[in-house]
């Protein structure tokens, strides 16, 4: 009898999980995994190159930020891109958004093409600062491929017609990794869709916006 119990307690477990995180996921994948390239040349042009931030060490980028910065760099060189967008914390602990904006200057990056939000501590609220406070109003999102559908997802929740170039890491190899990542998606659907409403891509325009030119 207990063992019966026992297994219908993992059978409503699976099942649980399965409609609270993995049915999320695939929601997330099938609704971003169109607009997600792997590579900078196969992505259209767009104004604005989005980078979230990530770790720093000693006034550098870590080797997840300098890749999405390296193919933001990429994208404006090739003049896919008009201007960078760095959003992330910038304290005296974790300066991000100063290192980023630096590593781009010291890169040829004109700082009047560097625009830089330090209230970006989650990649929800990065994509909505685009949109409020700079009035970004497409995109191309660079981050790590693990990433890539749930930061897109995000962007284009927030009013941003945005696409996403997923970033070569070997964070994909590591099963908790994927697991953190599952659940950061499974909590991105649910802000998205009961927290507020899904916005469409392509939404308003702020005191900033920047157009193609």
């Amino acid at each position: 009898m207990a063992t019966a119990q026992l297994l219908r307690l993992a059978i409503a477990g699976v099942v649980l999980a399965f409609a609270g995180v993995v049915a999320p996921n695939m929601w997330v994948a099938r609704a971003a995994g169109a607009h997600a390239y792997a590579q900078v040349s196969s992505a259209p042009a767009r104004a604005i190159a989005i980078v979230p931030g990530a770790a720093v060490y000693r006034g550098q980028p870590l080797a997840s930020l300098t890749g999405r910065l390296e193919t933001a760099l990429a994208l404006y060189r090739k003049g896919q891109v008009k201007a960078i967008f760095v959003s992330g914390n910038d304290s005296a602990g974790s300066p991000e958004v100063t290192v980023m904006r630096r590593w781009l200057q010291a890169n040829g990056v004109p700082a009047s093409d560097v625009l830089a939000d330090d209230h970006g501590s989650r990649t929800r609220n990065t994509m909505l600062d685009a949109v409020a406070e700079f009035g970004v109003g497409d995109a191309i999102v660079c981050t790590q491929a693990l990433y890539v559908d749930r930061a897109v997802f995000l962007a284009r929740q927030a009013g941003i017609d945005a696409v996403g170039i997923g970033v070569p890491s070997s964070v994909s190899g590591s099963l908790q990794n994927v697991g953190t990542e599952m659940l950061k998606t499974a909590l991105a659907f649910y802000e998205s869709y009961l927290r507020q409403g899904p916005t469409p891509a392509g939404g308003s325009t702020g005191r900033t916006a920047v157009a193609l030119r």
